[in-house]
C-alpha cells in the first residue's frame, strides 16, 4: 500500500508542471524574436511575425546587416493592451554602415496572442533617429539653413568663427 501511495504522490508531483503565464510568454517571445533579428537572423525572428505582417517586417528590416548596423536592442518592457494583445517596447541602438555616427530609436511592437503563440502584428518608431525602420534618413540641411531655422532654440548650438591674421 505504502509503495502505491509513493508512487501516485510521485506521478502527480510530476503532473504539476508550473506552466508559464501569458506575460512570461510574451517576453521570451520578443526576446527571442528581436535578439534574432539584432544578428542578422531573420529566418528565427520570421517565426514569430505573424502572417500578415511579414512582408512589412522584412521590408522595415531590409536594410539591417546590409546598409546599417545595429549595435545593441534593450527591452524597454511591455504594457498588456488588452487579454490578448500588448504592446512591446525597445530602445534600438544602431549606426549607418557608411556614417560613425551612433543612433538611437525607441521602437513600439503590436503583440498579438494566436492561440498560445505570441506573434509581432507591427512596430512602429516612438521617439529618436529615423531610418532604422526603412524610413527616408532626413535631409540635411546646409550650414547656411540652419543658422536660420526659425524652429531652432538658441542656445542650443555653438558658431564657429574662423579669424585669420593677415
Amino acid at each position: 500500500m505504502r509503495r502505491f501511495l509513493l508512487a501516485l504522490s510521485l506521478v502527480h508531483l510530476a503532473g504539476c508542471g508550473i506552466v508559464p503565464s501569458s506575460s512570461q510568454r510574451l517576453t521570451e517571445a520578443a526576446l527571442e524574436m528581436n535578439t534574432a533579428a539584432r544578428f542578422g537572423r531573420m529566418d528565427v525572428a520570421l517565426e514569430r511575425v505573424g502572417s500578415k505582417a511579414r512582408q512589412d517586417f522584412m521590408s522595415r528590416h531590409a536594410d539591417w546587416g546590409t546598409r546599417l548596423r545595429v549595435v545593441d536592442v534593450e527591452f524597454g518592457g511591455f504594457e498588456m493592451t488588452q487579454r490578448d494583445e500588448a504592446e512591446v517596447y525597445l530602445d534600438v541602438l544602431w549606426l549607418r554602415n557608411d556614417e560613425a555616427t551612433v543612433r538611437t530609436t525607441r521602437v513600439a511592437q503590436r503583440w498579438r496572442d494566436e492561440r498560445g503563440h505570441w506573434e509581432l502584428v507591427g512596430e512602429e518608431r516612438r521617439d529618436g533617429d529615423t531610418g532604422l525602420l526603412g524610413e527616408p534618413p532626413p535631409k540635411e540641411k546646409a550650414a547656411g539653413e540652419a543658422a536660420s531655422d526659425p524652429g531652432r532654440q538658441p542656445g542650443l548650438s555653438l558658431h564657429t568663427r574662423v579669424i585669420r591674421d593677415e
